[in-house]
């Protein structure tokens, strides 16, 4: 546990890997996210669904979000896909609040036009 935040790496088989993510991902913890994914990432290369569990984040801030996003990057420049998995309304607000929904998910944000009609 690091400051809040436990983040804990399974392979479930060769090519998918599941990052289960507790706490509070802000300034102070998000680093320790971005670091596990990015030397496991190095170290398993046959990896090509990288799914974070969010069903457990109980706080996510900027930094939390920019952590994501870099997240993204380095998940993709592997050649993997990232899915955030179980995202807790608070995450899915900040997601479509941002506009990174679709560009963290490859999924369109339940925007309030769809909602309303």
């Amino acid at each position: 546990m690091i400051s809040g935040l436990t983040c804990t790496w399974t392979a479930p088989d060769e090519a998918t890997a599941r990052v289960t993510i507790v706490g509070e991902l802000e300034f102070a913890t998000a680093g320790a996210l971005l670091q596990l994914v990015t030397d496991r990432l190095a170290d398993h290369p046959g990896v090509r669904d990288v799914r974070l569990d969010c069903g457990e984040i109980a706080f996510c801030d900027s930094s939390g979000l920019s952590t994501l996003l870099l997240i993204h990057r380095a998940v993709t420049g592997a050649g993997s896909r990232l899915h955030l998995d179980n995202r807790p309304p608070s995450l899915e607000r900040l997601l479509s609040l941002t506009g990174t929904t679709e560009y963290l998910t490859g999924e369109v944000a339940y925007s309030r036009a769809r909602r309303d009609s």
